[in-house]
């Protein structure tokens, strides 16, 4: 069968393009150690992880990064992990995070809410700085609380101490610690 001078570089494109794609598929199945995947999800899963670990505090804090920093050394707590928090808290998104009221009443940078802020941190949530000092000494002292356990002390964080101190996971709870994590880079 004669191929056609003009379907050439169609021909040539697509073996290209099945060559890449083929490449592709044995990068995402093959583990980094060479050995066949059992479970290529996995080893997918495992390159996002890596991925989302390796942006810089600057990346995940944004421009509240040096606050973060600050904050992080004050209260003993790894700057890694709050900017984490704040990453997750703000979806990436910083455009007028530090007045941002989530709808279920958290307010700032690290979504506080109105009554831990106030009467608990002392701290006025309306300003990214205090919300920042405030929401690390809380990671802080939930970190102490449970015991240094950050899966749980960042389900705290987010569903409230007392729940997950009886014993409560709420899905979205778990979601949010699972994410932090990722990109804080914690071992789950």
């Amino acid at each position: 069968m004669a191929v056609h001078p003009m379907s050439y570089p169609i021909i040539t494109g697509a073996a290209r393009l099945l060559t890449v794609v083929a490449a592709l598929v044995g990068v995402l199945h093959q583990p980094e150690n060479g050995s066949t995947a059992k479970n290529p999800e996995a080893s997918v899963q495992d390159r996002i992880r890596k991925a989302a670990h390796r942006k810089t505090i600057q990346e995940l804090a944004g421009p509240f990064a040096k606050m973060a920093i600050c904050a992080a050394q004050k209260a003993h707590v790894s700057p890694r992990l709050v900017a984490a928090v704040i990453q997750v808290e703000n979806g990436g998104n910083f455009y007028r995070s530090a007045v941002r009221e989530s709808s279920a009443g958290a307010i700032g940078v690290m979504q506080l809410m109105p009554t831990t802020a106030w009467d608990v941190l002392r701290v006025n949530p309306w300003n990214a700085q205090e919300n920042i000092d405030g929401g690390t000494r809380y990671l802080a002292r939930l970190l102490r609380e449970f015991h240094g356990d950050v899966r749980l002390a960042l389900m705290a964080y987010n569903a409230g101490p007392t729940l997950v101190a009886r014993g409560y996971r709420p899905r979205s709870a778990v979601a949010y610690a699972r994410e932090v994590m990722r990109y804080s880079g914690v071992a789950q």
